[in-house]
């Protein structure tokens, strides 16, 4: 080979190596968002419990961004799911539902001759089915180059509703409608078998899709009950000094926190940690501290025993601030630093336009959240100065499902104000010195209790809702 064509073929070789290698660099990543299912905000490591064992989600807060101070937009799942992988807060996708599903009674002949239960049963598929008029991240992620799969929790019937490739939850089974077992088909079929029962299927897609971005929801019903780890998870508490449902309670958190390790496992195996973005949230809080029992008697159910089953008197159905609360944690190897932010009010409704910005997709206008990149590469935004929470659900006595209400609730930097509109029950603490809201404030501050209340119009008029409305349909 003469000395000028080896020039030449030297030069393209680079430039060849030079291209494969900005081609590598803008490989979108792949994305897996990992929902906490009744995950208390302080039971994590990193979040300086001192009792819990969570080693895989520590690792991934301590190499990433993570957001101390975030909070879901209902304190139940399904309405909450709906924020993730719409961006819409609960109140904006039912209005938009509701919409759906009465144009298609219109359209269907043959509903006004039906009986109740099956009317009921339509209602309940085309409901689910609604999600298919909506933009989720499967399908805005799909549009480009993503392919997706759904693991875990999902209220919405098939995997297909909200547009993922593949998926566990391939649909109810309605032979089962109106007995006790359907509302186990109605979070997710077998979807529920993740962790619990497989890891096979999120391992099987990984394997077969490693050569094109990804974006998996890993959504394990754990640490939600039943409280039934087995010894593998037990067997760090069984010897602690803490109240039996707290042992229970954790034993499912590190169960959670072992499937969340075998996925990363999984994902290192195949040399991909440095092109798989995870982003953490809790669909909703819990409460049940070390000290605390809430296991009343060794024979009592989860509906026997309400505060055992439904994280104590300011966790999960509740407007408290651990009612909401959660990390929010953004991991990616070699891409997003280190840093650990304590003093951002973000939401779950972030979460949707901060992925579409990292993965270098369009974000639709009109989303009530914004994208945390700013934040999370270390440069300013505008930031809230408070949250405003909304439930149609009160806690009861008797069902752990509770009982229906309009009850709201406005978080800022320093204070918590809980506001049931139907009863004018107000509760106004202290986050900051107050963390179990012992002491009602609301008669020593009702210039406070007024400008909240105020907040709270001005955003029912914001998101258009004119009346309360149900969101846990």
């Amino acid at each position: 080979m003469n000395r000028t064509l080896k020039i030449h073929c030297l030069a393209f070789f680079a430039l060849a190596l030079a291209g494969a290698a900005a081609a590598a660099a803008e490989r979108p990543p792949n994305i897996v968002l990992l929902v906490g299912d009744d995950h208390g905000y302080p039971y994590f490591g990193f979040m300086g419990d001192e009792n819990v064992v969570t080693p895989s989600m520590d690792a991934l807060a301590f190499g990433g961004t993570t957001f101390s101070h975030a909070h879901v937009t209902a304190t139940y799942c399904r309405p909450s799911l709906r924020t993730l992988i719409t961006g819409l807060h609960p109140v904006q996708y039912v209005l938009r539902e509701n919409e759906i599903v009465e144009q298609r009674r219109n359209e269907d002949a043959d509903y006004a001759s039906l009986g109740d239960r099956e009317r009921g049963l339509w209602d309940q598929v085309e409901k689910a089915a609604a999600m298919r008029e909506f933009d989720t991240l499967p399908k805005l992620l799909g549009e480009v180059g993503y392919v997706s799969w759904q693991g875990g929790k999902w209220w919405e019937n098939n995997y297909r509703n909200g547009h993922f490739t593949e998926g566990m939850s391939e649909g109810w089974d309605m032979s089962a409608y109106g007995g006790d077992t359907f509302f186990e088909e109605l979070m997710g079929a077998n979807g529920n078998d993740l962790v619990r029962e497989t890891m096979e299927p999120v391992f099987d897609f990984i394997d077969r899709n490693r050569e094109q971005p990804f974006f998996i929801w890993f959504a394990p019903s754990l640490p939600h009950v039943p409280f039934d780890a087995p010894y593998t998870y037990r067997k760090y508490y069984q010897d602690m000094d803490i109240s039996e449902s707290a042992k229970l309670y954790y034993s499912n958190v590190t169960w959670w926190d072992d499937g969340v390790g075998r996925l990363l496992d999984h994902i290192e195996s195949h040399d991909l940690m440095d092109d798989t973005l995870f982003v953490y949230i809790s669909d909703n809080g819990w409460e049940q501290d070390a000290d605390v029992e809430y296991k009343v008697d060794e024979n009592a159910t989860i509906a026997d025993d309400l505060l055992l089953g439904n994280g104590g008197h300011l966790g999960k159905n509740g407007l408290y601030d651990m009612s909401f609360r959660s990390p929010l944690v953004f991991h990616w190897r070699g891409r997003i630093r280190h840093s650990f932010n304590t003093s951002s009010l973000v939401s779950s409704m972030d979460i949707f336009p901060t992925i579409l910005d990292l993965a270098g997709a369009e974000i639709p206008g009109g989303l009530p959240g914004n994208s945390l990149l700013p934040l999370i590469e270390g440069r300013s935004m505008p930031e809230r100065t408070h949250l405003i929470g909304y439930t149609d659900n009160r806690r009861s006595s008797t069902t752990p499902m509770g009982e229906r209400a309009e009850g709201y609730s406005v978080r800022t930097h320093r204070w918590q104000f809980i506001w049931y509109a139907d009863t004018d029950e107000k509760v106004l603490y202290d986050v900051t010195v107050d963390r179990m809201a012992e002491y009602n404030l609301a008669d020593d501050y009702p210039e406070l209790v007024a400008e909240f209340q105020e907040l709270i119009k001005d955003w029912k008029v914001e998101v258009g809702m004119p009346e309360a409305i149900p969101i846990y349909e």
